[in-house]
């Protein structure tokens, strides 16, 4: 098996490792696979072994625990930065840190939505700024914030937020 999959297989098992509930487990599982299928269209309709209503209910009532994913996915991170750290002087690559803009377009009524969804360039919907750490051919998104509109801090500000946040540790590596 190459590295890489082997390292996501990794990823993949301390994410699943997180749900305690079997059916969460499984239905995660299933959301992956229409994520990996590469059709571009991972609707819960496509779905074969969990029923659309229940691959819906996991994402919209459900109640796991989102902190503990974040955080298996920011140990792996940090472990595979680790593991660029080791390799030879000549051959280590700075860690780069990307902001991005993403807009999540809505159309129709969102109550629960109101208060995060703006019009931003020429977007009605939902704008996340995202934290990227990039190493190498390596990226991660580490965090994000959503910009809450006009009169809220700007996403200029939501960025330099996120940066005072990264750990002391990642920091000092790579600096």
């Amino acid at each position: 098996m190459d590295l890489g999959k082997q390292r996501a297989g990794q990823l993949f098992s301390a994410i699943l490792s997180t749900f305690q509930r079997k059916q969460h487990r499984e239905t995660f599982e299933v959301v992956m696979n229409l994520f990996l299928a590469g059709q571009g269209q991972p609707l819960p309709q496509l779905a074969t072994v969990k029923s659309p209503s229940a691959v819906s209910r996991f994402f919209n009532h459900d109640s796991w625990n989102i902190r503990a994913v974040i955080r298996a996915m920011r140990q792996h991170a940090l472990d595979e930065f680790e593991r660029f750290r080791r390799v030879p002087y000549s051959h280590q690559q700075r860690l780069e840190l990307i902001v991005d803009m993403t807009s999540l377009h809505k159309e129709g009524k969102f109550e629960q939505l109101a208060p995060w969804i703006h019009h931003f360039n020429g977007v009605n919907g939902v704008h996340l700024v995202v934290l990227h750490l990039c190493h190498g051919s390596r990226r991660f998104p580490w965090s994000f914030l959503i910009w809450r509109g006009k009169g809220q801090p700007s996403p200029a500000d939501l960025a330099l937020k996120m940066l005072t946040r990264l750990p002391d540790e990642l920091i000092k590596r790579h600096s």
